[in-house]
């Protein structure tokens, strides 16, 4: 992720930054201070993996031993806990399995179809068709987070959608800056960045200006190593995440092109 000019990605700095939001018990939390959480510890996580890092097994298997399973309930909460196990390749416990079994009006949603697409692709199952059918059409007040969910759940279920028609509107999401808005005309941010590049990495295109997207994200970048959801702001983990998946999602796109 080297560039001869413009930023950089330092990787030992992102590595640091994750090192620094481990906690002694096991787990990540946004700053050093806060008790670890599931997302964190899930973005870390998926990071890690990204970058080839180390990954303190015995901590992160320590923290889910003390997962409330009482508060887990949503697709999002339960598909990243899955992650995390299978990840580990450790044995489900019983809450999880039961979380597993169930369906319901939770899953009868855009982000309940989508994370039971996600879980389904985990597990190496067919994928089940929960929710209420999904129109195949961008609305005016379309965004890209919950396109990039829409896009992956026709694909998943086969569902006709006009692909050349959502890579346009995608990429008229791109800004001056290089990043991408919720929908064209708004402001950047990691996000959102992260999204377009999914979508059309799925649809087999790529951002009209990749370079200025690559240097957007990289300037994202913090003194702390981590990345926030737009340049000189916080990082957070989840955010960090984003930028790097997105850098590694770029470089996919610049091999294909080279190919």
């Amino acid at each position: 992720m080297e560039r001869k000019s413009g930023h950089s990605l330092d990787v030992a700095k992102v590595l640091q930054y994750l090192k620094d939001r481990q906690k002694e018990e096991g787990g990540f939390s946004l700053v050093p201070e806060l008790y670890p959480d599931i997302e964190d510890t899930y973005y870390a996580i998926r990071t890690l993996k990204l970058l080839n890092g180390a990954i303190h097994r015995d901590k992160t298997v320590q923290y889910l031993k003390r997962v409330d399973w009482r508060q887990v309930y949503s697709p999002r909460t339960i598909y990243m806990l899955t992650y995390l196990h299978l990840t580990l390749k450790l044995k489900f416990p019983p809450p999880l399995v039961r979380l597993l079994k169930q369906e319901g009006p939770i899953y009868q949603t855009l982000d309940g179809q989508y994370f039971s697409d996600e879980i389904q692709k985990l597990l190496n199952r067919p994928y089940k068709l929960l929710a209420l059918f999904f129109s195949s059409q961008v609305h005016q007040n379309e965004n890209l987070q919950a396109l990039r969910k829409k896009v992956s759940v026709w694909i998943a279920h086969r569902i006709h959608f006009e692909r050349e028609g959502i890579i346009q509107w995608v990429q008229s999401c791109q800004n001056g800056d290089g990043g991408f808005g919720f929908y064209p005309g708004t402001t950047s941010f990691v996000e959102n960045t992260y999204c377009a590049l999914e979508i059309l990495s799925k649809l087999g295109s790529s951002p009209l200006r990749g370079e200025d997207c690559r240097q957007y994200l990289l300037s994202c970048q913090t003194k702390s190593g981590g990345f926030g959801r737009a340049p000189m702001s916080f990082p957070f983990i989840e955010s960090t995440f984003q930028a790097i998946a997105g850098l590694l999602i770029l470089d996919e796109m610049e091999r294909g092109k080279e190919t």
